[in-house]
């Protein structure tokens, strides 16, 4: 399964209910299931946790920076290169309404034939014809938003949301 940023970031650092569903959500992967993240991952893992440690209305500090990372590396992640065929995929779908980053994920899990396990409900209803599961983590009152141009329906979940394709 591939995992985005957004997942791992609300996991280890949030204390609140997006933290509990990220970690519920984690916690319910299979261990014969893999997380993986393409090479920009990281990058993304440090601007978050650097973003929400110099937001002064969130809990997180600078301080609690190394042991964010070590959580984060206890998921096991592997976190792969991404290959030109990706690059590629991704340019056309954020050419669609996705942003560049977010189709990279996206091309990998297209790419790996699983889903994208991912906080981020953007995703989900860009409408960029993603070819892959989409699998929206967050607590179950968060609205999903406007956008739904798939149709697809979708059922809120505690700890996951799922959109077939």
């Amino acid at each position: 399964m591939i995992v985005d940023a957004s997942l791992i970031v609300d996991a280890v650092c949030d204390p609140g209910r997006r933290g509990v569903a990220a970690r519920s959500a984690l916690a319910g992967q299979l261990a014969s299931e893999p997380l993986i993240a393409p090479g920009h991952f990281a990058f993304e893992i440090m601007s978050a946790l650097r973003a929400a440690a110099n937001r002064p209305d969130h809990p997180f500090r600078s301080a609690d920076l190394p042991q964010a990372l070590g959580d984060a590396e206890s998921y096991e992640i592997d976190i792969e290169g991404t290959p030109w065929s990706d690059v590629h995929r991704a340019w056309e779908l954020s050419e669609r309404s996705l942003r560049y980053a977010d189709a990279i994920y996206v091309a990998a899990a297209e790419r790996h034939q699983t889903a994208l396990l991912t906080a981020d409900n953007r995703i989900g209803r860009s409408g960029a014809g993603a070819r892959c599961q989409i699998i929206t983590v967050g607590p179950a009152d968060e609205a999903l938003g406007d956008g739904e141009a798939d149709g697809h329906d979708r059922q809120r979940l505690e700890a996951a949301h799922r959109r077939p394709v």
